[in-house]
């Protein structure tokens, strides 16, 4: 564990260092954002989960979780980008094991057509979760109706190309289960993102 907290830390470090240093020529470059869109985030993110367990509400954090997201989107502007995303967490502690996914139909504005923007979508979501005793249960592909907030910066790096930081916070609510009702998961991640605009 602590292994991997280290090479977590030291791939973040380098990945700021080199947003770091890319920053001083990022002005020199219009933001041009029509046409098609690729792009991918990665980073770190906890999730909160909470149910009632046969009338009794329960709430659980999880802390230290990883967070990635892919995109594909068509810029109708240069302030704005429709897509398809799909954000995910994952979380493996011992025992216990959370994995949760979400693909969603987005909208990304860039007011101003700048570098900060802001993201919105709603779509569907899948998740694993395995929970240690007392409250063991093992879910597998359980669905849910999903919704995304999310904010962020990008520096233009070169004509196509674009680094940027998101912070994003994804909403799902699951279909009851025998003993599990009223289930919602949010998770949050802030992450390194990076686009190309083709």
């Amino acid at each position: 564990m602590m292994r991997t907290d280290r090479i977590r830390h030291l791939i973040l470090f380098l990945l700021a260092t080199t947003l770091l240093a890319s920053l001083a020529k990022a002005d020199d470059v219009p933001q041009e954002r029509r046409g098609l869109m690729l792009g991918f985030n990665v980073g770190g993110a906890n999730a909160v989960l909470a149910y009632d367990r046969f009338g009794t509400a329960i709430e659980r954090e999880i802390e230290g979780g990883s967070g990635a997201a892919v995109r594909v989107g068509i810029g109708l502007s240069n302030s704005v980008v429709l897509g398809l995303e799909g954000h995910g967490i994952s979380k493996k502690d011992g025992p216990e094991e959370l994995s949760a996914g979400a693909g969603l139909v987005t909208l990304t504005w860039y007011p101003g057509g700048g570098g900060f923007f802001l993201r919105g979508g709603v779509g569907t979501a899948q998740a694993t979760l395995l929970l240690a005793a007392p409250v063991g249960a093992d879910w597998v592909e359980r669905e849910g109706d999903a919704g995304l907030l999310g904010i962020g910066y990008e520096w233009r790096l070169g004509r196509q190309f674009a680094l940027g930081i998101a912070l994003d916070a994804v909403g799902i609510e699951y279909q009851d289960l025998p003993g599990f009702e009223d289930t919602t998961l949010g998770f949050g991640s802030a992450s390194l993102q990076l686009n190309w605009f083709l």
